[in-house]
Protein backbone atom coordinates (compact mmCIF):
# COMPACT_ATOMS: atom_id res chain seq x y z
CA UNK A 1 0.00 0.00 0.00
CA UNK A 2 1.63 3.19 -0.84
CA UNK A 3 2.10 5.91 1.69
CA UNK A 4 0.12 9.39 1.00
CA UNK A 5 1.45 13.02 1.12
CA UNK A 6 -1.00 14.74 3.62
CA UNK A 7 -1.55 17.67 5.33
CA UNK A 8 -3.90 17.98 8.09
CA UNK A 9 -6.66 20.57 9.03
CA UNK A 10 -4.85 22.16 11.99
CA UNK A 11 -1.34 22.18 9.71
CA UNK A 12 -3.57 24.11 6.94
CA UNK A 13 -4.70 26.87 9.24
CA UNK A 14 -1.40 27.10 10.65
CA UNK A 15 0.82 27.60 7.10
CA UNK A 16 -2.21 30.07 6.23
CA UNK A 17 -2.05 31.64 9.15
CA UNK A 18 1.86 32.23 9.13
CA UNK A 19 1.04 33.68 5.94
CA UNK A 20 -1.15 36.25 6.13
CA UNK A 21 0.64 37.31 9.38
CA UNK A 22 3.89 38.03 7.08
CA UNK A 23 1.30 40.08 4.94
CA UNK A 24 -0.16 42.37 7.21
CA UNK A 25 2.55 43.07 9.39
CA UNK A 26 4.04 44.07 6.13
CA UNK A 27 0.98 45.76 4.68
CA UNK A 28 0.36 47.72 7.71
CA UNK A 29 3.72 48.09 9.18
CA UNK A 30 6.53 48.40 6.81
CA UNK A 31 6.59 51.63 4.81
CA UNK A 32 6.81 53.12 8.65
CA UNK A 33 9.61 51.65 9.85
CA UNK A 34 13.34 52.68 9.83
CA UNK A 35 16.29 51.34 7.14
CA UNK A 36 17.17 49.46 10.02
CA UNK A 37 15.98 47.39 12.64
CA UNK A 38 16.73 45.12 15.62
CA UNK A 39 17.27 41.25 14.69
CA UNK A 40 18.87 39.90 17.78
CA UNK A 41 18.82 40.85 21.54
CA UNK A 42 21.49 39.49 24.31
CA UNK A 43 20.31 38.00 27.78
CA UNK A 44 21.03 41.79 29.18
CA UNK A 45 18.25 43.40 27.05
CA UNK A 46 20.86 44.90 24.16
CA UNK A 47 20.25 44.98 20.64
CA UNK A 48 24.00 43.11 19.43
CA UNK A 49 22.29 42.85 16.00
CA UNK A 50 20.81 45.13 13.42
CA UNK A 51 19.91 44.04 9.56
CA UNK A 52 17.83 46.06 7.24
CA UNK A 53 14.31 46.76 7.05
CA UNK A 54 13.62 44.00 4.32
CA UNK A 55 15.60 41.24 6.27
CA UNK A 56 13.81 41.92 9.90
CA UNK A 57 10.29 42.22 8.49
CA UNK A 58 10.21 39.95 5.53
CA UNK A 59 13.38 38.27 5.29
CA UNK A 60 13.37 36.46 8.36
CA UNK A 61 10.06 35.73 9.03
CA UNK A 62 9.66 34.11 5.59
CA UNK A 63 12.33 31.54 6.79
CA UNK A 64 9.27 31.05 9.82
CA UNK A 65 7.07 30.54 7.26
CA UNK A 66 9.02 28.05 5.47
CA UNK A 67 10.19 26.20 9.03
CA UNK A 68 6.70 26.24 9.74
CA UNK A 69 5.28 24.49 6.29
CA UNK A 70 8.50 22.07 6.86
CA UNK A 71 6.87 21.15 10.59
CA UNK A 72 3.76 20.60 9.53
CA UNK A 73 4.84 18.67 6.73
CA UNK A 74 7.26 16.15 9.05
CA UNK A 75 4.24 16.12 11.83
CA UNK A 76 1.52 14.98 9.18
CA UNK A 77 3.52 12.74 7.29
CA UNK A 78 5.98 10.99 10.44
CA UNK A 79 4.00 6.93 10.18
CA UNK A 80 4.35 7.07 13.95
CA UNK A 81 2.17 10.16 14.91
CA UNK A 82 -0.80 8.66 13.12
CA UNK A 83 -2.23 7.50 16.92
CA UNK A 84 -0.13 10.91 18.64
CA UNK A 85 -2.30 12.86 21.10
CA UNK A 86 -3.93 15.65 18.75
CA UNK A 87 -3.69 18.41 21.31
CA UNK A 88 0.19 18.09 21.49
CA UNK A 89 -0.12 18.12 17.78
CA UNK A 90 -2.17 21.15 17.62
CA UNK A 91 0.27 23.05 20.11
CA UNK A 92 3.33 21.99 18.00
CA UNK A 93 1.88 23.57 14.86
CA UNK A 94 0.27 26.92 16.45
CA UNK A 95 3.89 27.18 17.74
CA UNK A 96 5.69 29.51 14.98
CA UNK A 97 2.80 31.70 14.09
CA UNK A 98 2.44 32.51 17.76
CA UNK A 99 6.21 33.28 17.73
CA UNK A 100 5.61 34.87 14.39
CA UNK A 101 3.65 37.30 16.34
CA UNK A 102 5.51 37.92 19.13
CA UNK A 103 8.90 39.05 17.36
CA UNK A 104 6.62 40.80 15.19
CA UNK A 105 5.06 42.59 17.45
CA UNK A 106 8.90 43.72 19.47
CA UNK A 107 10.51 44.84 15.98
CA UNK A 108 7.66 47.06 15.21
CA UNK A 109 7.88 48.49 18.76
CA UNK A 110 11.34 49.30 18.48
CA UNK A 111 11.06 50.74 14.98
CA UNK A 112 8.43 53.09 15.81
CA UNK A 113 10.95 54.30 19.26
CA UNK A 114 9.12 52.44 21.66
CA UNK A 115 10.85 50.84 25.04
CA UNK A 116 10.39 47.03 25.21
CA UNK A 117 11.75 45.06 27.52
CA UNK A 118 12.63 42.41 25.10
CA UNK A 119 14.20 40.14 27.54
CA UNK A 120 11.73 39.47 30.13
CA UNK A 121 8.48 39.12 27.07
CA UNK A 122 11.31 36.19 25.61
CA UNK A 123 11.71 34.90 28.58
CA UNK A 124 8.54 34.37 29.16
CA UNK A 125 7.56 33.03 26.14
CA UNK A 126 10.38 30.63 26.32
CA UNK A 127 9.37 29.91 29.99
CA UNK A 128 5.79 28.97 28.93
CA UNK A 129 6.40 26.98 25.75
CA UNK A 130 9.00 24.83 28.25
CA UNK A 131 6.58 24.24 30.92
CA UNK A 132 3.76 23.35 28.33
CA UNK A 133 6.32 20.77 26.58
CA UNK A 134 7.38 19.71 29.37
CA UNK A 135 3.52 19.07 30.68
CA UNK A 136 2.32 17.38 27.66
CA UNK A 137 5.83 15.27 26.63
CA UNK A 138 5.02 12.23 29.07
CA UNK A 139 2.25 12.06 26.84
CA UNK A 140 4.30 11.83 23.84
CA UNK A 141 4.11 8.34 21.55
CA UNK A 142 7.55 7.09 19.76
CA UNK A 143 7.79 8.77 16.91
CA UNK A 144 10.63 10.26 14.59
CA UNK A 145 9.89 14.43 14.78
CA UNK A 146 8.74 15.23 18.15
CA UNK A 147 10.50 14.55 21.53
CA UNK A 148 14.12 13.03 23.22
CA UNK A 149 14.91 11.17 20.00
CA UNK A 150 18.18 9.40 21.11
CA UNK A 151 18.89 5.85 19.71
CA UNK A 152 17.69 3.98 23.40
CA UNK A 153 14.30 5.61 22.98
CA UNK A 154 13.70 4.99 19.45
CA UNK A 155 14.74 1.23 20.17
CA UNK A 156 12.09 0.61 22.72
CA UNK A 157 8.59 1.78 23.60
CA UNK A 158 9.10 1.15 27.29
CA UNK A 159 12.57 3.61 27.68
CA UNK A 160 10.76 6.15 25.64
CA UNK A 161 8.08 6.53 28.02
CA UNK A 162 10.20 6.25 31.01
CA UNK A 163 12.82 9.04 29.25
CA UNK A 164 9.92 11.46 28.64
CA UNK A 165 8.39 10.87 32.02
CA UNK A 166 12.00 12.49 33.08
CA UNK A 167 12.39 14.60 30.43
CA UNK A 168 9.42 16.15 31.29
CA UNK A 169 10.05 17.26 34.85
CA UNK A 170 13.65 18.34 33.24
CA UNK A 171 11.86 20.77 30.45
CA UNK A 172 9.28 21.94 33.26
CA UNK A 173 12.36 23.17 35.63
CA UNK A 174 14.18 24.55 32.57
CA UNK A 175 10.80 26.97 32.28
CA UNK A 176 10.85 27.88 35.84
CA UNK A 177 14.12 28.93 35.36
CA UNK A 178 13.50 31.12 32.20
CA UNK A 179 10.83 32.79 34.36
CA UNK A 180 13.20 33.61 36.92
CA UNK A 181 16.28 34.87 34.60
CA UNK A 182 14.28 38.44 34.56
CA UNK A 183 14.78 38.69 38.22
CA UNK A 184 18.00 37.01 38.60
CA UNK A 185 19.91 38.18 35.72
CA UNK A 186 22.71 35.33 35.33
CA UNK A 187 23.43 33.44 31.76
CA UNK A 188 25.50 30.90 33.83
CA UNK A 189 22.07 29.87 35.64
CA UNK A 190 20.35 29.51 32.60
CA UNK A 191 23.12 27.91 30.71
CA UNK A 192 23.39 25.51 33.15
CA UNK A 193 19.79 24.48 34.51
CA UNK A 194 19.28 23.76 30.82
CA UNK A 195 22.61 21.54 30.40
CA UNK A 196 21.71 19.55 33.20
CA UNK A 197 18.14 19.15 32.24
CA UNK A 198 19.34 17.66 28.95
CA UNK A 199 22.03 15.91 30.40
CA UNK A 200 19.62 13.88 32.41
CA UNK A 201 16.90 12.32 30.38
CA UNK A 202 19.95 11.35 28.04
CA UNK A 203 22.02 9.47 30.79
CA UNK A 204 18.83 7.93 31.61
CA UNK A 205 18.05 6.61 28.54
CA UNK A 206 21.21 5.19 28.25
CA UNK A 207 20.94 3.58 31.82
CA UNK A 208 17.75 1.97 31.04
CA UNK A 209 19.30 0.56 27.66
CA UNK A 210 22.36 -0.85 29.67
CA UNK A 211 19.03 -2.54 31.48
CA UNK A 212 17.44 -3.88 28.91
CA UNK A 213 14.83 -1.94 28.80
Amino acid sequence: MKNKFKFGSVSIYSMIASIIILIFFNAVFYSKMPAELPIHWNFNNEVDAYGSKFKAMIGVPFILVAMNIFLCFMLDNDPKNRMQNNLLMTITKISLPIMMIVIYVITILYGLGREVNTGVIISLLIGVLFIVIGNYMPKVKRNYTMGIKLPWTLNSDENWRRTHRIGGISFIIIGLTFFAYPFVKSEVLIFGVVIFAIAIPTIYSFYLYTRGI
